[in-house]
Order: C-alpha cells, then structure tokens, then sequence
C-alpha cells in the first residue's frame, strides 16, 4: 500500500527540482543524465532527495553517479558518525 505522505513528498521533490533547474517537465528517467545530476547536485539536492523524487534507492543514484565519474560526498556506513551525518543540522548544538 502506497502512503499518501510519501507520494506527496516525492510529487513535492519533483516540482523542487522542475523549478529549480528550469525543466518544462519532469522525466522519471532523468537521473541517469550525467548533466541532469550534476546540475541538481550543484543546485543543493542531495541524493536522498534525488531518489525521493524518481522513485529508485538512493544505490540506484549512487550507481549512476559512479558510472559517470561524478564527485560525490559518501556518508559514513556506521556508528555515531552515520547518526551525525544523518541528523538534522537543528539536533546538533554549535556555535552561532
């Protein structure tokens, strides 16, 4: 069963990333272009967003980024530094 709030996030990231690179439409397909990746990355989305808003794991985006030889920042794979990376930047106490 398809959840409503994740359908509306994923129409939401897609009109994010229509605006935000002046697209007449968005192409499911779109992300294995390697010009469309590095245009939304330079545009501030992140890979999760990206796989949000085509549908596909966020592998099936890394995938596509190392098959185009487009630099990418790799999140840890665990401990405190994954829960760090994945926390929101609200969560983290620092200077102001």
């Amino acid at each position: 069963m398809t959840n409503p709030d994740s359908q509306a996030t994923m129409l939401e990231c897609q009109a994010d990333l229509v605006a935000a690179l002046d697209l007449d439409e968005f192409s499911p397909d779109a992300y294995t272009s390697a010009s469309y990746l590095e245009a939304a990355l330079e545009a501030g989305f992140t890979v999760v967003d990206l796989a949000t808003a085509h549908n596909v794991s966020k592998r099936s985006i890394y995938r596509v980024l190392d098959r185009h030889d487009i630099d990418y920042e790799t999140p840890p794979k665990n401990g405190p530094a994954r829960r760090l990376w994945n926390a929101h930047p609200d969560s983290v106490p620092g200077d102001d």
